[in-house]
């Protein structure tokens, strides 16, 4: 008699068997396959996009930039962007134009340069206080100062699109135009007369720094003029009146001293041509540059030569030593103002005639 029972228990056993055979088997192979892992880890080597390769001891060349991963934990790549080096500053060798040839004339003053002048200087606001271009600020135009008709913004135009680094030049502080018209809130007064405009030898007038309309009327003329295009702005008649009845000016109610007032519309200027990129200059005479201060006129190189990138003086070249050594504590760029081209190779020349 067959015993079915019997036959049929050892068969399942047997069955049972081999799968447990099969489970140690995967468990084995995935305990190598772990190990094999956690040794390449070594090995592994990550790339720029985040991808990663392994690099073997034996396939290795020598001097091959190496990231690995330690630790089973990916390092942060350092990415060091080599910048090429800035290029070299050029030398200013600069032309004054005659403010003739706002009227045209441009294309043949500037075919008349020599090949050495790589930048041009044109004034755009003179001591009258007459702005030279079609200006649109309202107070230039109340104030009667705008001379500048639609002949002078397209002669503008074609020089700041020359090529040439172009330079406007402003008077800031002498200007008869702005204080006659604002005598009280803008105005240089007398001491004598109550409100009354103080008058300069030659009858003309000066803006007072301390004076917010002042700096607010030259910092909206500074941002138009920066607008038009030009690479810097250069601006001279930075100081109280230094000649005349200065005895006569009316000092009693000025909340500042005037080394403060002209620091103050100093940073004025700065920050309203800060989002320009055109470069802020100032004129000062050389005495006032070798001496360090002009007392009448209220300028200080300690003050005002590191508020400004170029210091421009009228000198001679006998005298350029003695200006930079002047002017080097403060890192500020001499430009001379010559009448004929330096052998140095920095120069502003004066209009001709």
């Amino acid at each position: 008699m067959r015993d079915f029972g019997t036959r049929g228990y050892q068969g399942y056993r047997g069955r049972r068997g081999n799968g447990r055979r099969w489970i140690v088997l995967a468990l084995v192979l995935i305990l190598l396959a772990a190990a094999a892992f956690l040794a390449a880890q070594r090995y592994m080597v990550y790339d720029m996009d985040g991808s990663y390769h392994f690099e073997l001891p034996w396939f290795r060349r020598d001097g091959a930039v190496q990231q690995t991963a330690r630790r089973g934990r990916r390092q942060e790549l350092e990415i060091v962007i080599e910048q090429p080096p800035a290029p070299a500053a050029v030398p200013v060798r600069a032309q004054e134009l005659d403010t003739a040839v706002l009227q045209g004339g441009v294309a043949r003053a500037l075919e008349a340069l020599p090949e050495n002048i790589n930048a041009v200087a044109i004034r755009v606001k003179n001591t009258e206080g007459d702005l030279l271009y079609p200006s649109a600020l309202p107070a230039a135009i109340e104030a009667n100062a705008v001379a500048g008709s639609s002949i002078a913004r397209d002669s503008l135009r074609e020089l700041t699109d020359s090529g040439y680094y172009t330079i406007a030049r402003l008077s800031a502080l002498h200007d008869s135009r702005f204080s006659f018209a604002h005598m009280t809130d803008a105005a240089v007064l007398q001491k004598a007369y109550k409100n009354y405009i103080w008058y300069a030898p030659d009858s003309s007038f000066y803006l007072a720094p301390e004076k917010e309309l002042t700096r607010q009327y030259l910092a909206n003329i500074a941002a138009e003029v920066a607008a038009l295009g030009f690479d810097e702005l250069l601006f001279d008649e930075f100081g109280y009146p230094a000649a005349g009845r200065l005895n006569n000016i009316k000092t009693a109610d000025r909340d500042m001293t005037m080394e403060e007032a002209l620091m103050l519309l100093a940073d004025n200027l700065r920050e309203t041509l800060s989002d320009s990129g055109a470069k802020l200059s100032l004129v000062l005479d050389e005495k006032t540059v070798l001496d360090g201060a002009n007392a009448k006129s209220g300028q200080n190189l300690a003050v005002l030569a590191p508020r400004f990138d170029r210091i421009y003086v009228p000198t001679t070249e006998e005298n350029l030593p003695a200006l930079r050594a002047a002017l080097a504590p403060y890192g500020a760029e001499l430009i001379p103002i010559l009448p004929a081209a330096s052998a140095e190779g920095v120069y502003l020349l004066q209009p001709a005639g």
